[in-house]
C-alpha cells in the first residue's frame, strides 16, 4: 500500500511540473527505502521474506510502467513535446537501473523461487526503457528526417549543409539525451546510431544518383567516405557501442568506387557477411547506383547474395540493418530506365538524376 502511495505521489509531480525542463525524481530511493524498512532485520536473511518482497515489487513496476505509459499516451495526444516531457522521460529511466539493481539483490537470496517475479519485474522496467527510448528517438528524428531527403541528390555532391544539420542536430538533443544514466543511455544511443545509419542508406538506395563515369563513381564514393568518417566520429564522441555500423558505408562507396568485378565480388561477400539481412534487390539497385549495365558482370556479383536469400536463419538480429531498407519496384524501373539511356548514350542524358 505504501508502493502504492508513493507511486501516486510521483504520478502527481508528472503534471504539477511538466513545464519544468529540469527535472530529477526520488521514486526509486523512495520504493528501495520502503521496501528495506518493512524488512529492516531479515531482509537479506530470508529467502521467503526476500520472495514475498520481490513478488509485491514486481507488482508494483508493472503498475509504474502502466503509469508511464499513459503519461507517453497523454503527452502523444496534448501534442506536448517540449523539453520538460524530455527531461521527464529521462527521469523516469533513470528510475530504471537501481529499482533493476534491487531485482538481482531480491533474486540472488531465493534464486529459484524468485525467478518468475524477478522476470516479470525486469519486464517492466524493459517496456519503460524502450517506449522512453523510442519517444526520444523519434522526436530527434522529426527535426533530422527532412534533411536525409535532401542527401544522395546531385546538388548533394556540392553542398554539405544537409548532413552538417544533421550532425548539429543530433550533438544538439544528445546535451540533453547524455542525462540518461547507463545502461539505458547506451540502448538510446545505440538505437540512434543505427537510425541514422539505416535512413543514410536508405538515402543511397532511392537510387536518385545514377554515376554514368569513372570520375563520377570517384566523386561519389570519396564522398560517402568522407561523411562515413565523420558519423564514425560523432558517434564515438556519444559512447555508441555500435561500433559494428560504421562500416556500412564505406563498404557500399568501395562497391561504387571499384572497377572490376572480381574486386566488387569480395567487396559484396564482406559486406554479406557482416551484415546478412541484405538482400539481393539491395545489391542490384547499388550496382544500378554505380552504372554497372552489364547483366553477365551484374550476375556474376549478384550470385554471391543469392545463397544468403535462402538462409535468413543464419541471420543475427543485432547486426540487422538492410531488413529495414525496402527497395520498391518503383525506384528499380526508375533506375533501369536511366541505365538503358546511358546504355544507348543518348546526349540528352544528365550526369546524375534526382
Amino acid at each position: 500500500m505504501e508502493l502504492i502511495q508513493v507511486l501516486d505521489e510521483e504520478e502527481r509531480r508528472w503534471a504539477q511540473t511538466l513545464h519544468i525542463e529540469e527535472y530529477q525524481s526520488h521514486l526509486a530511493r523512495s520504493v528501495i527505502q520502503v521496501q528495506c524498512y518493512n524488512h529492516l532485520e531479515t531482509f537479506f536473511c530470508g529467502a521467503r521474506v526476500a520472495r514475498c518482497s520481490l513478488i509485491g515489487l514486481a507488482d508494483f513496476l508493472y503498475s509504474f510502467q502502466r503509469k508511464v505509459e499513459m503519461f507517453h499516451d497523454t503527452q502523444a495526444e496534448f501534442g506536448d513535446r517540449g523539453d520538460g516531457y524530455v527531461s521527464r522521460t529521462i527521469a523516469l529511466v533513470n528510475c530504471c537501473p537501481p529499482l533493476r539493481s534491487f531485482v538481482e539483490r531480491c533474486r540472488q537470496c531465493d534464486p529459484q523461487g524468485s525467478e518468475e517475479p524477478a522476470q516479470r519485474a525486469d519486464s517492466s522496467l524493459d517496456r519503460i526503457i524502450n517506449q522512453s527510448v523510442r519517444v526520444l528517438t523519434d522526436r530527434l528524428f522529426e527535426h533530422i528526417r527532412p534533411f536525409f531527403d535532401k542527401l544522395i541528390k546531385r546538388k548533394w555532391l556540392n553542398n554539405t549543409e544537409a548532413f552538417e544539420a544533421i550532425e548539429a542536430s543530433i550533438k544538439q538533443h544528445f546535451k540533453k539525451f547524455r542525462r540518461m544514466d547507463s545502461p539505458p543511455y547506451q540502448t538510446l544511443v545505440g538505437e540512434v546510431h543505427r537510425r541514422v545509419l539505416v535512413e543514410y542508406v536508405r538515402a543511397i538506395m532511392k537510387g536518385r544518383v545514377i554515376c554514368t563515369s569513372s570520375k563520377m563513381r570517384k566523386r561519389m564514393a570519396f564522398r560517402l567516405q568522407d561523411e562515413a568518417k565523420q558519423l564514425k566520429g560523432l558517434f564515438k564522441d556519444l559512447e555508441s557501442s555500435s561500433s559494428w555500423l560504421d562500416s556500412i558505408i564505406c563498404h557500399l562507396a568501395d562497391i561504387i568506387l571499384l572497377e572490376d568485378t572480381p574486386s566488387i565480388q569480395m567487396e559484396v561477400a564482406v559486406l554479406v557477411k557482416e551484415f546478412p539481412d541484405i538482400r539481393k534487390k539491395h545489391v542490384s539497385t547499388l550496382l544500378n547506383v554505380r552504372g554497372m549495365m552489364r547483366q553477365a558482370e551484374r550476375q556474376e556479383i549478384l550470385n554471391i547474395v543469392k545463397d544468403f536469400e535462402c538462409s535468413s536463419a543464419l541471420m543475427c538480429r543485432d547486426h540487422a540493418l538492410f531488413s529495414d531498407i525496402p527497395i520498391t519496384s518503383e525506384v528499380h524501373c526508375i533506375s533501369l530506365g536511366f541505365l538503358r539511356l546511358h546504355l544507348l548514350h543518348l546526349p540528352s542524358l544528365p550526369v546524375a538524376s534526382f
